[in-house]
C-alpha cells in the first residue's frame, strides 16, 4: 500500500507515468481513514519534481480521466507546466480552484477572469495592474469597472489599502468608488478603508486625506476612521474637526468613545475620570484603564475580575498586569 513515505519529488514523475503505480495509488487513497497526508505528499512533490512540459501534461490528463482530478493540483503549480496548457485547463474547466490561486502567469489570470470570474484571480491581477507602471490608468479603470462588482465589491476592498504606481492610477480608483454605489455595504467599506489608508500611508499626505473626505462625506467613513489608530497628529485633529462639524448622531458616538479611548490611555489620567470611564462599560476603554498605571488600584482590582463580556480575559489579564507592576514598584521604593 502506497503511503506518503513512497512518495518523493525525484521518482514521482516516473511513478506517475506508470498505469500499475497509479492504481495502486488510487487504492490507497480509497482506503479506510484520513488520506489527506497522502494527498499532500503528493502535491508537495509535484511542484518540486523536474519535469518536462510533456510529462506534465501526460500526468494531468491521465488524473483526470480516471477520476483523480484533484492529484493534477501540484503539478499545474510545477516550474515546468506551459502556460498554453495552463490557458487549455483554464477553457476547459478544468482544475479551477488550483488555477485561480495562481499568482500568475498575465495570461492566466486574465483568462480566469474573462472566463469564470474567478475572485481570487480578480483580486491578484487588479492589484497588479493597479502597481504595474506599464499599465496605463484607463486600462487598470477598465478593469475595475468590468470586475468591480464582483463579491459585492471585494476587488473596490482589496485596492483600498494598496499603494498604486502613479497619483493618476490612484485618482482613477477614487473616481470607481464614485461610480460604483457607495451606498452599499461593499462601497462604504472600500471607502472607509481607503481613508483610513490615507490617513497612515507614509506617502500620502494631509491634503490627499482632506480633498478625500470633502469628495465622501458618507458618516460610516468618518466612524471607521475614528475607530482607528492614527498615526499622525494632525491627520488626527483632521478627522475628528471634521467629526465636530458633522451631524449624525453616529459620528458623534464614535468621536465620543475616541475621547474616552485616549482619556483612558493618557498620563494624567485621575481618580474621578478613571471612575466615568469605567462606568462607560466599553470594553476598548476598559482595557486601556487596565492597562494603565494611572488608574486606581480599587478599578484595577475590579476589572482583574470581570467576566462574561467582550474581551473580558484581556481586560483581566492587563488589570492583573498592571496590579504586579504597581506592586513591584512600591517594593522598590526605598525607605526614608
Amino acid at each position: 500500500m502506497i503511503t506518503e513515505d513512497d512518495v518523493n519529488p525525484a521518482t514521482l514523475v516516473t511513478d506517475m507515468l506508470r498505469p500499475p503505480w497509479r492504481h495502486d495509488l488510487y487504492q490507497a487513497l480509497e482506503g479506510p481513514g484520513d488520506t489527506a497526508a497522502l494527498v499532500n505528499a503528493v502535491a508537495r512533490a509535484a511542484a518540486a519534481a523536474d519535469a518536462s512540459a510533456a510529462q506534465l501534461r501526460g500526468i494531468v490528463e491521465a488524473v483526470v480521466a480516471e477520476g483523480y482530478e484533484e492529484l493534477g493540483c501540484g503539478f499545474t503549480g510545477n516550474a515546468g507546466m506551459p502556460e498554453d496548457y495552463l490557458l487549455e485547463l483554464c477553457d476547459r474547466g478544468v482544475l479551477i480552484d488550483e488555477l485561480g490561486h495562481r499568482p500568475g502567469p498575465r495570461s492566466l489570470l486574465t483568462r480566469m477572469c474573462e472566463v469564470h470570474r474567478y475572485e481570487e484571480s480578480i483580486l491578484t491581477l487588479g492589484l497588479e495592474l493597479y502597481r504595474d507602471p506599464r499599465v496605463p490608468p484607463d486600462e487598470f479603470a477598465a478593469f475595475v469597472r468590468r470586475y468591480g462588482d464582483v463579491s459585492d465589491g471585494r476587488l473596490l476592498r482589496a485596492l483600498a489599502e494598496a499603494d498604486p504606481d502613479s497619483a493618476l492610477k490612484q485618482t482613477a480608483y477614487e473616481d470607481m468608488l464614485g461610480a460604483s454605489p457607495t451606498a452599499t455595504d461593499g462601497g462604504r467599506k472600500a471607502a472607509g478603508f481607503h481613508a483610513r489608508h490615507l490617513a497612515n500611508a507614509p506617502g500620502s499626505d494631509i491634503d490627499g486625506l482632506a480633498r478625500f473626505l470633502d469628495r465622501y462625506g458618507d458618516p460610516q467613513v468618518l466612524v471607521l476612521l475614528l475607530e482607528s489608530r492614527i498615526r499622525d497628529p494632525e491627520r488626527g485633529e483632521l478627522v475628528e474637526s471634521r467629526a465636530r462639524d458633522a451631524t449624525d448622531p453616529m459620528v458623534s458616538d464614535a468621536l465620543r468613545r475616541r475621547k474616552h479611548r485616549r482619556d483612558a490611555a493618557g498620563p494624567s489620567l485621575g481618580s474621578a475620570a478613571a471612575a466615568a470611564l469605567a462606568a462607560t462599560g466599553d470594553p476598548d476603554v476598559l482595557l486601556l484603564l487596565a492597562a494603565n498605571t494611572r488608574t486606581p488600584r480599587s478599578i484595577l482590582h475590579d476589572l482583574s475580575g470581570r467576566r462574561a463580556s467582550r474581551g473580558a480575559r484581556a481586560i483581566r489579564n492587563a488589570a492583573t498586569r498592571t496590579l504586579l507592576d504597581l506592586a513591584r514598584r512600591t517594593e522598590a521604593r526605598p525607605e526614608i
